[in-house]
Parts: structure tokens; sequence; C-alpha cells
């Protein structure tokens, strides 16, 4: 069973605020011992961590197999206002192979996000 994924972030708070649009809860936002600002959320069963490191800067690969994927429910009333939130589309809504709705989008550091209606 999946614990969680760690990723590297610019900006927590717009990872925060772009990840909890998509139906994630936050469970943590602190300040590690080290310095570092550090968040979680609970997407389902699993989670996503971000760190935000001074002097690091993450560097997702732009390629859509490298993505994290995620079960939402109403992928085509959601996507308009990704859009108008200013979120890039990559891939835009289209037929799953399994024939559920799909879309591919950036979140704020450029990493592809593959939605996925549940």
């Amino acid at each position: 069973m999946l614990k969680h994924v760690s990723f590297l972030t610019r900006d927590l708070g717009a990872v925060l605020a772009f990840y909890t649009r998509l139906g994630g809860v936050v469970e943590k936002d602190l300040t590690t011992a080290e310095g570092y600002r550090r968040g979680v959320i609970r997407l389902g069963e699993g989670r996503l961590q971000f760190f935000e490191v001074p002097g690091e800067s993450p560097t997702p690969h732009g390629h859509w197999a490298e993505h994290v994927a995620l079960h939402v429910v109403g992928l085509r009333g959601l996507l308009p206002g990704l859009r108008a939130a200013g979120v890039t589309v990559t891939r835009d809504l289209q037929p799953s192979p399994g024939g559920r709705d799909m879309a591919f989008v950036l979140d704020p550091d450029g990493r592809q996000v593959e939605l996925l209606e549940a």
C-alpha cells in the first residue's frame, strides 16, 4: 500500500491550493526542524508530500509519462474552472483507454497531472 509520494516545490502555498481544488485535503502545512516548509495533501487513501527547500528547484520532466494520476469527480465541470484559474491543460478532455473522461494539466511546478473521471 502506498503511503505517500514526495516532491520539491517552489511555492508550497500554490501547490496546496492546486491539489485542494482537485479534491485533496491539507493534512500538514508546517516548518520542519531544518527550516523547510512541508505540506501533505491527502487524496483518498494516498498522500502527496511537498517540501519547499530554499535554494532547491524542482525540475519535473515535461513528458506525459512522468505524472501524478488522480481520480476526480465531475472532470467535465472541473476543467473549465482550472483553465479560468490559469492552469495549463496539456492534453484536453478525451476518453481514456478504459473509456472514462481524462485530461492532463500542469501543477504550479510544471508537473504533469492526469485527471481521470472517478
